[in-house]
């Protein structure tokens, strides 16, 4: 049913998700099928692999067959670059002779253009007028008082106005009335230095007054939590009838009281409040933070994403650095070709984190892991999980797992990720579950032996519940180096019996009466009883060799009869009991 274009990855998808539903129903062939399910997932990467082999091959193939001609149009391009340089070093040439040319009439011209000038005779000057003019005192009085009033303001009186006597009053006048408005402008909108020094010293005094009263306060404030504490053990003292002697109460009152101290705050005191509202240096940081926010807005309402991540990745004191700007990012629509808005932002942040930190907020890790993995870039998580650049958590390490599970290509991948996540948190049974998925049963049965303290006997069904194999069953049962098996036979095959792994348990037991070591692992087997091994031998009734088996390993113990199931029997084990 293989469509006339090709396969279709979705289609695989769809067939894979249908054969892992039937392995799921079947108890008998579930191992078989599985293998055979693996055996079809290796070979379609195997496929895939060849397949991007062979793209990369075309692509090399392609660039070596355009060398020739990429050569072929360097070296013209090369002719052509060589041809331009030989014109701009020749139109060089042609303007260095026209410049020394230049200099060259230029220094024969200076000689005669000096004769020229000292040939001609100064031009003629008016009279300047007598010391006994009345138009020279009132000029002397103007400059006299220019100077010594405006300093260095020029004069902006031409040579004929100097000796016109209207002309002279007109700027006095001009003067006097500048000078005016400066000492008026002095007097009103100028102090002394003196003042600015007052003030700070005024400033000074009053912070130090403020220190002391504010000390004084917490001081009191202490006081008055001693004293209300004292009241209220006298007053339940004496509602309670004086059951208990002053003196055995006393103590341990007094205790409680010394371990209050000043820095133990009310949180109903208002004066802390009012001080941050009359400090200028938070008000004025207040208005900078929110100055900063509305300039996240503009950029995310204008659709520069990138921008607006960047931004509030920088952002001060982290107060875009939330899960409530990253929800802002999700609800976002991903743009075809582009990264998802979410991805752009926590990216940014992971940048904007200094090197050796890691990322505060476990939830907000897991949501732009979540995002990283659904833009399908598997290598950032890589370098942020491998770097420790993010918080473990257990949730962290169920997405990356779930994504594994869901990704052919990227499983081993996303396993062994979520693997350092779990070893990271101490969630040893799920890093144990881990290495199985990935098919390192010796792996993580080493792995379970070296950190047997913090593996308990739920611990190890739960990983093999987790992953169903006989392989890892047997592993898990039987002794390694020297050391006990983490589960016992017979309480492993007693928890699974009762479930869908039943299978595995028969497929084991079997596996070991073939060996010839099953009677051998019934009578060592401290953990599970007599009648615990009993009870494994009814459930295997339907395979009459295994049942025969155990029953005559449970004969071989020392003391045991074996009870007829008719009414002899019965009145045999009512004897007992009586």
């Amino acid at each position: 049913m293989c469509p006339a274009d090709g396969p279709d990855e979705q289609r695989y998808i769809i067939y894979s998700s249908a054969f892992d539903k039937v392995i799921e129903r079947t108890t008998a062939y579930k191992i078989v099928l599985t293998a055979i399910k693996k055996e079809y997932d290796d070979f379609l990467c195997a496929v895939k692999r060849s397949q991007h082999d062979a793209r990369l091959a075309h692509g090399r193939l392609r660039a070596l067959a355009a060398k020739p001609t990429s050569i072929m149009y360097y070296k013209k391009r090369a002719i052509q670059l060589q041809e331009r340089i030989e014109i701009i070093q020749k139109n060089t040439a042609e303007l260095h002779i026209e410049l020394k040319r230049l200099q060259e009439s230029r220094m024969e011209r200076r000689p005669s253009q000096q004769e020229t000038s000292d040939s001609k005779e100064p031009p003629p000057t008016g009279q300047i007028p007598g010391r006994n003019h009345p138009s020279f005192k009132s000029l002397v009085m103007g400059l006299t008082f220019e100077r010594a009033s405006l300093g260095s303001i020029p004069l902006s009186l031409t040579f004929e106005e100097s000796v016109s006597l209207e002309a002279l009053q007109r700027h006095l006048e001009h003067l006097e009335q500048k000078h005016t408005d400066l000492q008026r402008k002095k007097n009103s909108q100028y102090v002394s230095k003196q003042v600015k020094v007052d003030l700070e010293n005024e400033v000074r005094c009053a912070h130090d007054r403020r220190e002391k009263l504010a000390n004084e306060n917490r001081r009191l404030e202490l006081r008055n939590r001693q004293m209300a504490l004292l009241h209220e053990a006298f007053s339940s003292w004496e509602k309670s009838e004086r059951a208990v002697p002053l003196g055995e109460l006393l103590p341990s009152v007094l205790e409680q009281i010394s371990h209050l101290k000043e820095c133990d705050s009310d949180p109903h005191d208002v004066s802390a409040e009012a001080s941050e509202e009359d400090d200028p240096a938070k008000a004025k940081e207040s208005k900078l933070l929110s100055d900063y926010v509305k300039r996240f807005t503009e950029l995310f309402e204008g659709r520069e994403y990138e921008a607006a991540a960047l931004h509030a990745a920088r952002s001060p004191g982290g107060i875009l650095r939330n899960m409530e700007t990253l929800d802002r990012f999700k609800a976002i629509a991903r743009r075809e070709g582009e990264l998802p808005p979410a991805l752009l932002y926590f990216q940014a942040l992971m940048e904007a984190l200094p090197a050796g930190r890691q990322l505060p907020g476990r939830d907000l890790a897991v949501e732009g892991v979540r995002a990283a993995l659904q833009g399908g870039c598997v290598e950032l998580v890589t370098h942020w999980v491998s770097q420790r650049r993010l918080a473990f958590s257990e949730a962290l390490g169920d997405v990356i797992g779930a994504h594994g599970r869901g990704e052919a290509g990227v499983a081993d991948t996303c396993l062994a990720l979520a693997q350092v996540v779990y070893s990271g948190c101490g969630l040893h049974r799920k890093a144990a579950v881990c290495m199985c998925r990935r098919g390192m049963i010796s792996a993580a049965r080493q792995f379970i032996h070296n950190n047997s303290k913090a593996f308990s006997v739920d611990d190890c069904l739960y990983v093999v519940r987790s992953c169903p194999s006989v392989a890892l069953l047997q592993a898990l049962t039987l002794e390694h180096r020297g050391r006990p098996a983490a589960l016992s036979l017979g309480f492993a095959a007693l928890s699974l019996l009762d479930t869908q792994n039943q299978e595995l348990v028969f497929l084991l037991l079997e596996r070991m009466q073939e060996c010839g070591a099953l009677e051998e692992a019934v009578l060592s087997d401290a953990v599970c009883t007599a009648e615990g091994w009993s009870e494994i031998a009814a459930h295997c009734r339907g395979r009459g060799r295994l049942a025969r088996t155990i029953d005559s390993a449970l004969m071989s113990l020392q003391g045991a009869v074996r009870v007829s199931p008719g009414l002899e029997g019965a009145k045999l084990m009512e004897h007992v009991f009586l």
